[in-house]
C-alpha cells in the first residue's frame, strides 16, 4: 500500500513538473523572439537614445582630432544549469566574452563615419552529450555612419560583415552581413524616442524591427527602456548608478560540418543557431574618469536558449542559474 501511494504521488509530480514546463515554454517563447530582436538595437539605437557627443582627442598645439574612439571590453560567466533538448540533458555552464573598437571620424555635411572591429565568444563548459558546439563565437567589422537630421532627429547604419561560427578556422560558410539601423527623435531634454530595424538571412527571423524610450524622470532617476540593456537607473553620486533591468543578448552562428555526426544528429551537420540570452540583474557603474567606466552586474538567467531552426531542433536551459557581469568602456 506504501509503495503504491508513493508511486501515485511520483505519477503526480512528474504530471505537474511538466506542466510546469509547458507554462514556462509558453512565455519564454515570445520573449525569445525579443531576445533576438534585441540584437538590432545593440550600440546603435542605444548610443542614438543617450545622443552624447563623441569625445575629441586634444593634439599637441591645442588642435582637436577628427577621429574619436569608443573602446568596450566584456566579460561574465553563467553557473551550471540543466539544459535540454533532442532527447538528452546535461549541466552545461556559460563563459562570455567580447571586445569591440569602433574609430569615428568626421564628415562633410553632418556625417561620422564608423570604422571598428567586433569580437564575440561563447564557451560552454560541461557538455556531454546535448549537440551544444563547445564554442561560438564571431570576428566581424564595423563598417557605418551616423547623420543628423535636423536638430531633432539622429540615425545610424551599420554593416557587420564577419565570420560568425563554432571554431577558430575562418570558412566561407560562416561569412555573413547582418545590417543594422537605427533612428532617435529628441522629444525635449529629458525624452528620446528610439526605433530599429535588423537585417539577418541566417536568422529564424531575418528582418526585426523594435522601438524604446529613454525618459530622465527627475534629477536622479532615468527610464532607459533602450534594448538590449532596458533599466531603471539611480544615480548616487556624480560617478556611481546603481540600476535594476534586463539584459538581452544573443546573435546567429554557423556550426561546423561534421558537428552533427560528432553529437549523434546527422541533420545538424553545418546546421544555423540562434543563440539567445535574456538575464535579469542589479548593476552598478562607476565614472573612472571622463573616458572610462566601469561596470559589474549580477542576477539571473532564466532563458538560454539555442535553436537550430531549419533543423528543428532547440536545446535551452531548464533552470534560471545566476551570473556575473564585469565590463569596462573607454571613449576618447
Amino acid at each position: 500500500m506504501f509503495a503504491r501511494r508513493c508511486e501515485q504521488i511520483s505519477l503526480i509530480l512528474g504530471r505537474l513538473n511538466s506542466r510546469l514546463i509547458l507554462i514556462r515554454e509558453t512565455i519564454c517563447r515570445p520573449w525569445l523572439l525579443l531576445a533576438v530582436s534585441a540584437t538590432l538595437f545593440s550600440a546603435t539605437t542605444k548610443a542614438l537614445a543617450e545622443g552624447e557627443q563623441k569625445p575629441s582627442v586634444e593634439l599637441p598645439g591645442g588642435q582637436k582630432s577628427d577621429v574619436s574612439w569608443e573602446v568596450d571590453a566584456d566579460v561574465s560567466g553563467i553557473t551550471k544549469s540543466r539544459f535540454e533538448g533532442a532527447s538528452r540533458d546535461s549541466d552545461v555552464g556559460v563563459l562570455d566574452t567580447s571586445f569591440n573598437a569602433v574609430a569615428s571620424l568626421d564628415g562633410k555635411g553632418g556625417i561620422l563615419y564608423r570604422f571598428g572591429i567586433d569580437y564575440q565568444r561563447h564557451d560552454f563548459v560541461g557538455v556531454q552529450s546535448q549537440p551544444i558546439p563547445t564554442t561560438l563565437q564571431s570576428y566581424s567589422l564595423t563598417v557605418g555612419a551616423d547623420f543628423q537630421l535636423g536638430d531633432a532627429w539622429l540615425a545610424r547604419i551599420d554593416f557587420q560583415p564577419g565570420f560568425y561560427g563554432s571554431g577558430d578556422v575562418f570558412r566561407f560558410g560562416d561569412f555573413n552581413v547582418p545590417i543594422v539601423m537605427g533612428v532617435s527623435y529628441f522629444v525635449n531634454t529629458d525624452i528620446q524616442l528610439v526605433a530599429g530595424l535588423s537585417l539577418n538571412f541566417e536568422r529564424k527571423y531575418p528582418v526585426l524591427g523594435g522601438i524604446g524610450l529613454r525618459w530622465r524622470m527627475g534629477h536622479d532617476w532615468v527610464l532607459n527602456g533602450i534594448l538590449p540593456t532596458p533599466r531603471i537607473e539611480y544615480s548616487l553620486s556624480q560617478s556611481v548608478t546603481v540600476y535594476a533591468g534586463a539584459d538581452f543578448r544573443g546573435d546567429t552562428y554557423r556550426v561546423n560540418r561534421d558537428f552533427g555526426r560528432t553529437h549523434g544528429t546527422g541533420g545538424l551537420d553545418d546546421a544555423v543557431a540562434d543563440y539567445s540570452q535574456i538575464r535579469v540583474g542589479t548593476g552598478i557603474s562607476w565614472t573612472i574618469n571622463p573616458h572610462a567606466t566601469f561596470q559589474m552586474e549580477a542576477g539571473f538567467v532564466p532563458v538560454d536558449d539555442l535553436d537550430f531552426h531549419r533543423a528543428d531542433t532547440r536545446v535551452r536551459s531548464t533552470e534560471t542559474p545566476p551570473y556575473l557581469d564585469l565590463s569596462l568602456k573607454a571613449k576618447f
